[in-house]
């Protein structure tokens, strides 16, 4: 083929893809999803890191800058890494944000619709992949450094590679399904969420013939040597290659009893509102229908191979694992729920269309337009006011931060409850003034005896041993406020105090 026929043949794909509806849909949306979360981000670029954001950005610290930092084994290292790289390369906080957080936050757009072509149809793909564009959840955490975008893209990814083997099957798709499983397990430990989920559809569909699948062991095989470097590095670090286990669950680290999490549920509506929340429930209660012909799934597996029952599946295993283990929930926690809440919402809407569509085709589709801008309204509104709303807070503990990094000397030792953000904004040795630490006030002062912690941070954020707030008046002689913040503009109600300590 000579050079002209090259070139007249790739500008033909062009046109075709130009002419190619779904193609401009879902470029459009990409572009939209771009531009919204551009502008949320240009307007909270000055906002204070929260403490989970914090703890990423100080083991990175840790990592690149040998900052003095106690490693969390409950998260899994990959994110930090990244972020370490981009500190060593020179590059800042927003930039981190930016390149590992906001731009993941458009792949999952497109890994939605990727999802939603091989499990449904490139309708219903479209439609989530909007629902995931406009996401009030998906919005505000967009803007912070978080791993959770990365870790549920690879989620997706992986579910969507197992589900073209399942249709048809090759070792290539599922090899990669196991490789995205553990990336997504990298990033964030709900990653395991994935397989489980997969098991139990394994489970239902092929039950014990799916022990003569070679396949199978495939993908168990490319996820446990995707996370061999993990194993190996929390061995070194940790001393166990299952660190991860002994964080999360409310349950097993309380020494009371902690009852079952079914608050979880309250998410469901919280993460959709209103039209897109009802569009999901009708979604579901298409996805049942499988309960009807319960005794034709027992008898034929075959029947077994359904999109909505194993988009129900992950919903029920994702619940069940926050309701039952891990007995308590942030709205993040959940997001494997929400690319499947809004195919099932997507597929409801089409339901809706087309069974309006036979008597006035204009006027459903009108309908439909409304319902979707109306939903556009409310998730653009409620993100716009909780992204505004949230962006000053914890603002005096990153003050206090860059004033001890200001003042502070390299050796100086800092006693802090606001433990992740002092590190990170200091990058000071700091000590968390929490229970486990300092049980009594009498252990406080053995720990000031022995190691001369010069500066003591008392605020309204976080935990704070009861003790602590009435420690420095009894002390005034060595106890020295020398940096406060306030919570009004008369400075009459102190938010965070900074204590200098002399010793004799």
């Amino acid at each position: 083929m000579s050079s002209d026929e090259k070139i007249h043949e790739k500008k033909e794909k062009i046109k075709d893809l130009l002419r190619n509806k779904y193609f401009l849909s879902i470029l459009f949306i990409l572009i939209f999803a771009f531009v919204i979360r551009i502008y949320f981000f240009s307007q909270t670029t000055q906002q204070a890191v929260w403490w989970d954001e914090a703890e990423y950005l100080s083991t990175a610290k840790k990592f690149a800058f040998n900052v003095q930092y106690e490693l969390n084994p409950q998260r899994p290292p990959l994110y930090q890494f990244l972020i370490a790289i981009l500190f060593w390369l020179g590059l800042g906080e927003l930039s981190v944000k930016f390149i590992l957080t906001l731009l993941p936050s458009v792949l999952l757009v497109f890994c939605v619709y990727l999802l939603g072509v091989e499990m449904f149809n490139k309708k219903t793909a479209v439609i989530a992949a909007f629902f995931t564009a406009i996401s009030w959840t998906f919005l505000f955490w967009a803007v912070r450094a978080q791993p959770d975008f990365l870790s549920v893209s690879f989620q997706v990814l992986s579910i969507a590679f197992m589900w073209k083997y399942w249709k048809n099957p090759s070792s290539k798709a599922i090899i990669l399904s196991g490789i995205f499983s553990a990336l997504g397990f990298l990033f964030k430990v709900s990653g395991l969420l994935v397989p489980l989920s997969f098991m139990l559809f394994i489970l239902i569909k092929d039950r014990f013939s799916a022990l003569k699948n070679k396949h199978y062991y495939y993908y168990a095989l490319a996820f446990i040597i995707t996370l061999l470097p993990y194993f190996i590095w929390s061995q070194i670090t940790f001393a166990t290659p299952f660190a991860f286990k002994y964080g999360y669950s409310n349950a097993v680290l309380s020494d009371t009893p902690v009852p079952f999490g079914w608050y979880n549920l309250d998410f469901f509506y919280t993460l959709t509102e209103n039209a897109l929340f009802l569009l999901f429930a009708i979604g579901v209660v298409l996805s049942v229908q499988f309960l009807l012909y319960l005794d034709i799934l027992i008898k034929d597996r075959s029947k077994c191979f359904d999109s909505s029952l194993f988009s129900i599946i992950v919903l029920l295993v994702v619940s069940a694992f926050y309701i039952f283990y891990i007995r308590g929930t942030e709205d993040r926690w959940v997001y494997l729920w929400l690319p499947f809440i809004f195919l099932l919402a997507g597929k409801a809407l089409l339901f809706v269309y087309e069974r309006a569509r036979p008597y006035n085709k204009f006027l459903a589709l009108v309908f439909i337009l409304v319902i979707i801008v109306y939903i556009l309204f409310i998730q653009l509104s409620h993100a716009n006011i909780i992204i505004k709303n949230k962006a000053p807070s914890y603002m005096q503990v990153r003050e206090a931060g860059l004033w001890l990094k200001e003042n502070a000397n390299k050796s100086d030792v800092v006693i802090s409850a606001s433990y992740t953000q002092t590190v990170y904004y200091s990058e000071l040795n700091v000590t968390h003034l929490n229970t486990p630490n300092f049980p009594s006030q009498e252990d406080f002062e053995i720990y000031l005896n022995n190691t001369k912690a010069r500066f003591l941070i008392v605020s309204g954020f976080e935990y704070h041993p009861q003790w602590i707030y009435t420690w420095p008046q009894q002390n005034q002689l060595r106890v020295v406020p020398v940096q406060a913040y306030f919570a009004d503009a008369e400075q009459k109600q102190p938010l965070l105090i900074i204590y200098e300590i002399g010793y004799n």
